[in-house]
């Protein structure tokens, strides 16, 4: 097939022993001279850290689960590398169909990697060929990245399943990003697609922002068992947040928090939230994170057709939560409404912490504490 390149015909051996990370390198360059694709049979590979170009593809079978391992899997070689997949630069690379896996070391290696200070270090790294290989600047002074990481599960990396910081365009479809020792997806960034994929048992959050994350549609994913929370953003704006699953959130299943401005402009529709606020030790110093939904100095939020319950562990263990539905301080401008909160909290439906402003519409959330809906069964 034209402009596939397979890795074992560069000298990869699907054994999970050998180190494959020339021959994956070898083939990744010769892709990149003619924006062509990397083919990865089905096995485990042994790999470091490998290095995307733009326009290309890596992809392989698909043969992974919850707990399954199968189809092309590329394993860590080294934890003393950043990362194993570096996409820095990478502007309209893809990633499909692969299953990455860590060696559970506490140390910080990230599975997949993007960071937009280093793009233009290595934009003069990949093989020269005919055509403009990196266009110009746009008139914002600087180029979207537009990775696509499709169908990739990453699991047991001591760092973020996916870290990308200071990214613009991107797309993650389909993924499973499980027992990591970071967070499912870590953003600083803006005009992103995070769709469909499922993230647990993450020692951080299922999807994370420490600074801004911007103009991010987060759609139909199931996020459960996070010890970080579901969401939790710091600066998140212009956001899309429908039709998700969250189950047993340790802490809420969404945090927005306006730290050095305010998070606004976000809507969170359509989206099921079980059994958040399982125990986590800030609830020391916060007890309201003990909630399903957490919103500190925010405007502009319309969150609305929401639904709410309460729970346990797993066959009826652990500790009945949330406490509380939805905690709120420093709203601006704001529409809570609409949502089904029955059941929806064990301590207090609505916790409004005041510091409010402006015109701000929190009504119509019909609902009853769980002691009281199982009084009436």
């Amino acid at each position: 097939m034209y402009h596939v390149y397979d890795v074992t015909d560069y000298g990869a051996v699907a054994d999970g022993v050998t180190d494959c990370t020339g021959a994956f390198q070898a083939a990744i360059c010769s892709a990149a001279q003619v924006c062509g694709a990397v083919a990865v049979p089905p096995g485990t590979y042994l790999c470091g850290r490998l290095q995307m170009y733009p326009s290309v593809c890596m992809t392989g079978y698909r043969g992974w689960g919850y707990r399954e391992r199968g189809g092309s899997v590329i394993k860590v070689k080294d934890d003393e590398e950043l990362c194993l997949i570096d996409m820095s630069g990478a502007f309209g690379a893809c990633i499909r169909d692969i299953q990455l896996i860590g060696s559970g070391a506490e140390k910080s290696v990230y599975g997949v990697y993007v960071r937009w200070e280093d793009q233009k270090s290595r934009l003069a790294d990949p093989p020269e060929r005919e055509g403009n290989l990196i266009p110009e600047e746009t008139h914002t002074g600087f180029r979207e990245d537009s990775v696509t990481v499709d169908g990739v599960s990453i699991k047991n990396f001591g760092g973020d399943a996916i870290h990308f910081e200071r990214i613009w365009a991107f797309t993650v479809n389909e993924c499973l990003l499980a027992s990591n020792g970071g967070n499912g997806v870590y953003i600083r960034g803006w005009d992103g697609w995070i769709r469909n994929c499922i993230m647990y048992g993450n020692r951080g959050a299922g999807i994370f922002s420490d600074y801004i994350c911007a103009a991010i549609t987060i759609i139909g994913n199931r996020i459960e068992w996070n010890h970080g929370g579901g969401i939790d953003l710091t600066g998140g704006r212009q956001l899309q947040i429908t039709g998700n699953y969250f189950d047993r959130s340790y802490g809420p299943a969404l945090k927005l928090f306006g730290k050095d401005f305010p998070c606004d402009n976000v809507t969170a529709t359509a989206n099921y939230f079980n059994r958040s606020g399982k125990y986590k030790e800030s609830f020391e110093k916060d007890p309201y994170e003990n909630s399903h939904l957490y919103f500190d100095n925010c405007k502009a939020l319309a969150i609305t057709g929401n639904t709410f319950s309460t729970g346990r562990d797993d066959f009826g263990t652990g500790n009945l939560s949330p406490e509380y539905g939805v905690v709120h301080r420093g709203l601006e401008n704001c529409v809570i409404s609409a949502n089904s909160l029955y059941g929806g909290a064990s301590g207090q439906l609505i916790a409004d912490l005041g510091g409010n402003m402006g015109d701000n519409v929190i009504s119509d959330n019909p609902g009853s504490l769980f002691a009281e809906k199982t009084s009436e069964q």
